[in-house]
């Protein structure tokens, strides 16, 4: 018994002191799933026990939390002097939001106290625009957006009674996903106001931001993390205004005649024949952030593999990854027969153009907005074409697979 505990034992210090060694000379060390880091750090020069890495943020916020009815804002900062500086105020009116690019984008926001669930099915006659896969880049997403009548110049809603359909990923990769995100719950009520709509789908990196998730987030946050003493998940709880506001968006949404999704339906959820009412209400008791063992459960109608938030198979054959094959046109045909729809829009899987795939029945959305090539899906009546950062209309391409990144 002894002789294994001292085994034990040596083994333990063998694998640290290789650890050292190897973290020393390669400047790398092992992330955990919150970000925190485990060893020597090149990029900040400081060794790590379970920390978060001393990135400089030039800005991150406002995190608004929501504390006995009052509002506080936390933003963090970094000037020549003074390196992740952090500063916690009360809200009084407007909040100021500022966009960390060249030009320090400033714009304010009317903030809410709450949000009630987003309807699920509509009709229209207005435009429709959407969007998917912005991942925080904020100023893809402004010049896009404006380009297209959506907003104005001034970021102010100009799209009438259109409605704007995000369908998910607006999060993670990007340096701006709070003021991205800011914008957009902006839009929402000035939207309303003039009798359009802004509909956000949630996607798997919205999953991902809710849950604590750091494998996709910008270098910058850790940062945050780091100088704020706060984990992702804290910052996005349902204590803060954005989180709670994330928390109220469906997962499956129809618009006249087409789904709007951001991964897929498989057929494994397809057989459940999940009602939209059905798959809103796991979207709002899975989306907590206390302890969900729910969202380890392969066949999950919204996190499995097959889920909505991740299936690829309305995209392509993903059955090198064990994860299935392409799905059959029998297959798309079933989905539009179960929901009365005629098409079903897309993000998750990127494409070079927005285009369309099982004879037009499916419509592809996601695109690389960071390389400057942005596109929407823009419906007018029976019209669909696709839009860029001109302003342009262009037709859908029909997707070869060279088209798929």
């Amino acid at each position: 018994m002894k002789r294994m505990f001292k085994i034990t034992v040596l083994l333990t210090l063998i694998f640290f002191i290789s650890l050292v060694v190897i973290s020393r000379f390669s400047g790398v060390g092992i992330r955990v799933s919150d970000g925190s880091y485990l060893g020597y750090s090149a990029s900040t020069d400081e060794w790590l026990i379970f920390e978060y890495q001393n990135i400089p943020v030039m800005h991150d916020g406002p995190y608004v939390f929501v504390e006995s009815s009052k509002l506080l804002a936390l933003r963090v900062e970094s000037f020549k002097q003074t390196i992740n500086k952090v500063t916690r105020s009360p809200v009084d009116g407007d909040l100021l939001v500022t966009v960390d690019n060249k030009s320090k984008t400033q714009f304010t926001v009317p903030l809410r106290q709450s949000d009630p669930r987003s309807q699920l099915n509509y009709s229209t006659t207005e435009k429709v625009l959407a969007i998917s896969d912005i991942e925080g880049n904020f100023d893809a997403a402004a010049k896009l957006l404006i380009a297209n009548g959506v907003i104005d110049s001034s970021l102010r809603w100009s799209f009438g009674k259109g409605h704007l359909v995000l369908i998910g990923d607006m999060v993670d990769r990007g340096t701006n996903v709070l003021p991205t995100l800011w914008l957009l719950y902006k839009l929402e009520a000035e939207a309303k106001n003039a009798g359009g709509h802004l509909h956000y789908v949630l996607g798997n990196h919205e999953r991902y931001l809710l849950d604590g998730r750091t494998k996709s987030v910008a270098k910058k946050y850790f940062g945050t993390y780091r100088a704020t003493g706060m984990t992702q998940r804290q910052l996005w709880s349902e204590n803060t205004l954005l989180g709670r506001w994330l928390r109220t968006k469906p997962a499956l949404l129809k618009i006249n005649d087409i789904l709007y999704v951001h991964g897929g339906i498989s057929p494994e959820v397809l057989t459940q024949r999940p009602t939209l009412e059905f798959i809103d209400n796991l979207a709002k008791e899975s989306f907590v952030t206390s302890g969900t063992n729910i969202k380890n459960i392969d066949d999950h109608i919204l996190h499995g593999s097959k889920g909505l938030l991740f299936y690829r198979g309305l995209a392509k054959d993903m059955s090198h990854y064990n994860l299935g094959k392409k799905a059959s046109e029998k297959h798309v045909e079933k989905i539009l027969e179960v929901y009365g729809a005629q098409k079903i829009a897309i993000g998750h899987t990127l494409t070079k153009h927005i285009g369309f795939d099982f004879n037009d029945k499916v419509v592809r959305v996601d695109v690389d907005h960071a390389s400057g090539e942005s596109e929407a899906l823009l419906i007018e009546g029976r019209d669909i074409s696709r839009v860029n950062t001109k302003g342009q209309k262009l037709p859908l391409i029909q997707i070869e697979s060279a088209e798929i990144l």
